[in-house]
């Protein structure tokens, strides 16, 4: 089945038109609906619900579209929604002519995401802005109000000249037919549960990757293709869509994480003995370029540098088509003996991380 990515893209993005209001007002023309939405919003759902002076929240739904084949959320859901509200907190106190590119994302994960998590929360809040560089941070709830991440961020301030952009225009009419993609059902049969995993996770992985099982939903949904997959390495790739753009002509960052964690996870799965998952704990990314939204695809390398019998870390690079690097990021990850009988026994993610899969 082909991504749904290759679809026309819908919402506005492109250029910086909209840093021809102070970042504040931008802020609530957003949350108002007034300003066109990008296609990130229309992709995933990822929606700005409230502004204030040096606060911001996004809302993003838990969808079926986010499991991969095994049912599996991967902890990349949380950095996805993340540096939406963490950013826009530190770009409603900038002026007009102003924006943001963030240079450094770094997320704790607390409980694992599931489609019981409902609709996530992101929350930001700014901590400084200087003249050249701000720090925000950043929390993500379930719909119970739980924690269920944090994450920190360094933002650079940029000059847009902006007399060189045209008026934005007004908000069009949404498209029902067919709905957006993160409203639509998952193909059947994209799921197949933790019975995937039985045996030896690397012989698993190698048959996902020759298409035995169906694509996953995330794949379908946003283009991830796995490469190869090796003992304590992976290789995936990534399409530079412009689905995935949160208005500028570059790639959200939230998703370049969500593209890290994938490998991230990809090379620790590996290393794991048949009976045993592993659950994300953190993840820090560093962005070195922007990454163009021409449709030309990613390179992501993922690979093991402590495999401990607790702990494993991980490291992931990533380079655009011309082969420069855009990003590095690092990432460990807990072993939990025995999970993969409690995800068939169908135990929460959450219940097994918290050590309450054996009562």
């Amino acid at each position: 089945m082909e991504p749904v990515i290759v679809e026309p893209v819908r919402g506005h993005f492109g250029d910086f038109s909209w840093t021809r209001f102070s970042g504040m007002e931008s802020a609530r023309r957003f949350v108002k609906g007034s300003m066109p939405k990008p296609p990130i919003h229309h992709l995933i759902g990822l929606t700005p619900t409230e502004a204030g002076l040096g606060t911001m929240t996004f809302s993003m739904p838990m969808t079926e579209w986010l499991q991969d084949s095994s049912g599996i959320i991967w902890g990349g859901i949380y950095p996805l929604l993340a540096d939406a509200p963490i950013s826009m907190s530190l770009l409603t106190g900038l002026p007009a002519g102003k924006a943001l590119t963030t240079s450094e994302l770094s997320i704790n994960y607390i409980r694992p995401p599931s489609l019981n998590s409902g609709t996530l929360v992101g929350r930001g809040r700014s901590v400084y802005l200087g003249r050249e560089v701000g720090v925000a941070e950043a929390t993500v709830e379930d719909g119970q109000g739980r924690t269920l991440a944090h994450a920190t961020t360094r933002c650079v301030v940029l000059d847009i000249p902006v007399d060189e952009f045209s008026a934005l225009p007004e908000p069009s009419e949404p498209i029902s037919d067919p709905p957006d993609p993160y409203l639509r059902d998952v193909p059947e049969g994209s799921v197949l549960g933790p019975t995937i995993w039985d045996g030896d996770k690397l012989v698993s992985q190698r048959r996902l990757i020759s298409r035995e099982f169906p694509r996953s939903p995330i794949e379908i949904l946003t283009g991830l293709e796995f490469l190869s997959v090796d003992e304590g390495r992976s290789r995936l790739s990534w399409p530079a869509s412009p689905w995935f753009s949160a208005g500028s002509p570059f790639m959200y960052g939230g998703v370049l994480a969500l593209a890290c964690d994938s490998a991230l996870g990809g090379a620790v799965w590996s290393t794991l003995d048949p009976h045993a998952v592993a659950a994300s704990l953190d993840m820090q990314i560093r962005f070195l370029r922007p990454v163009k939204l021409d449709g030309s695809k990613l390179s992501i390398t993922g690979s093991v540098r402590h495999s401990g019998r607790m702990i494993r870390v991980a490291e992931a690079e990533v380079f655009d088509a011309d082969g420069r690097r855009v990003a590095l990021a690092t990432g460990s990850s807990m072993v939990i003996p025995g999970g993969v009988e409690m995800l068939k026994q169908g135990i929460s993610a959450d219940k097994i991380v918290r050590g309450e899969g054996t009562e």
